[in-house]
């Protein structure tokens, strides 16, 4: 083993010899690649007689302890990961002073390489296809506390089956570490970065979704929206406004161009909550009419209006035709529930699947009558199952009971502010002026006032 100048740069990094075997077990292959912080290589594991692949830091890095200290923290937190979206971290050695990660080995190529194989831009099921799963890891690391920071084509790989695989947590921070990097360190690749990454601030699972919108550009158009040296790169990252990327493609949809913008929104607070709920969006068969502008100062809508040459008329008859007609088939389908005295054509089909109790200890907080409470003080807990947020609070403040709303995700409803339960349940008796709590989504899509 041995230490040579990197092709890339003048970081020593460490050089072996095919049929070398490092840390006791992993028997060299061949060199894979070489990042701006390690180098890869492909192994087998002598002992498990599997492929791997061993990521080593540069010597010049290894020589420094917030380095190393950051090589560990990727390894703890790869590791911490089981999804069949994120590369497996399977073991984290070293090979002298020069600590290593072993990790799954993927076949396949990388999502930077497809782009130039095609000639820069990809169509737009693949390109759905590629980041709904892409999304799908996310959503799982950003659950378990995991900020990857440093999404970028050359990280997302694709196997020969089609499944990609969230790479290189290299300057992914736990949530709630106790130590974390110094203020205002700017780590990554600005072209795919978020502006508060740029601003040196705290990086949060709302960047990694900036990132994710950046890399949907890039596949739908051909290249990112910003680009030049760094200084400029970040001067458009946090004032310029991309190019709407229909104006680029125009076999882009307008749903999936409303997708893109909203997650490259400046303002964190304008982007998507969440992974999922981009993905949802993305995935959705509906449109997201109104999103954000890049800087967060106001809001437009993106979906372009149909030809006003049609006749008033005729056009006001159709709308009403598809409101009706939608409406009786999913009142015959048992879809929609609606207030008493809701007209008809304001019902809104927002539940897809079956109904469940809220999450609860299965103990009614309603007061039966024979223990004492005052029969007349009682009132039945209407249902208000299905119903939007604000009907339900409307609903039941009209039958004289406060209301605390709790938000949580629920299969089979959709998230824009449904109504999925109440405690007390529906149909028993509580006190009037007593408080009842409604179970809804959060509103992270659009919710239509009725």
């Amino acid at each position: 083993m041995r230490f040579m100048k990197d092709s890339a740069g003048s970081s020593r990094s460490l050089n072996t010899s095919v049929g070398e075997v490092l840390g006791g077990r992993y028997r060299i292959e061949n060199r894979l690649g070489s990042g701006g912080m390690a180098v890869v290589y492909k192994a087998e594991d002598a002992v498990l007689g599997r492929p791997v692949a061993l990521k080593t830091l540069h010597r010049h890095y290894a020589e420094h302890d917030s380095f190393r200290r950051r090589f560990k923290q990727e390894a703890r937190a790869m590791a911490s990961l089981d999804h069949e979206n994120v590369v497996k971290v399977y073991d984290i050695s070293r090979e002298g002073d020069v600590p290593f990660i072993v990790a799954e080995c993927v076949e396949g190529r990388d999502l930077g390489v497809m782009l130039s194989e095609r000639g820069g831009s990809l169509n737009e099921e693949f390109t759905r296809r590629v980041v709904s799963q892409l999304l799908h890891g996310l959503s799982y690391a950003h659950r378990m506390g995991i900020i990857h920071r440093d999404i970028k084509p050359s990280n997302i790989l694709l196997t020969p089956e089609g499944t990609v695989k969230v790479a290189d947590f290299g300057i992914a921070r736990i949530v709630n570490e106790e130590a974390p990097e110094e203020p205002g360190e700017i780590v990554g690749s600005a072209r795919y970065m978020s502006p508060e990454q740029l601003q040196g601030k705290e990086a949060t699972p709302r960047s990694d979704i900036y990132s994710v919108g950046i890399v949907l550009y890039h596949c739908l158009t051909g290249s990112p929206p910003f680009s030049g040296d760094l200084k400029s790169l970040v001067n458009q990252q946090l004032h310029e406004v991309p190019e709407p990327p229909r104006k680029l493609n125009r076999k882009i949809s307008y749903h999936m161009e409303s997708v893109v913008l909203r997650a490259l929104s400046k303002d964190p607070a304008n982007r998507y909550r969440s992974a999922w709920a981009m993905l949802e969006d993305m995935e959705s068969e509906g449109r997201t009419e109104i999103v954000p502008d890049m800087k967060g100062i106001s809001r437009r809508t993106i979906i372009r209006r149909r030809n006003r040459k049609f006749p008033i008329l005729a056009s006001l008859l159709a709308v009403l035709l598809v409101v009706v007609g939608l409406t009786l088939a999913a009142f015959s389908l048992g879809y929609v529930n609606t207030p008493p005295g809701m007209p008809l054509g304001q019902a809104a089909q927002v539940k897809a699947g079956p109904v469940e109790a809220p999450n609860s200890s299965g103990q009614s907080e309603a007061v039966d009558p024979a223990s004492g409470g005052d029969p007349a003080n009682m009132v039945y807990v209407p249902d208000v199952d299905t119903y939007y947020d604000y009907w339900a609070e409307q609903t039941l403040t009209n039958e004289g009971f406060e209301v605390e709303v709790v938000r949580d995700y629920k299969d089979g409803y959709a998230n824009r502010g449904v109504t999925w339960g109440t405690e007390p349940k529906t149909g028993a008796m509580a006190p009037s002026g007593s408080t009842i709590t409604i179970y809804t989504t959060p509103k992270d899509l659009y919710q239509p006032k009725l």
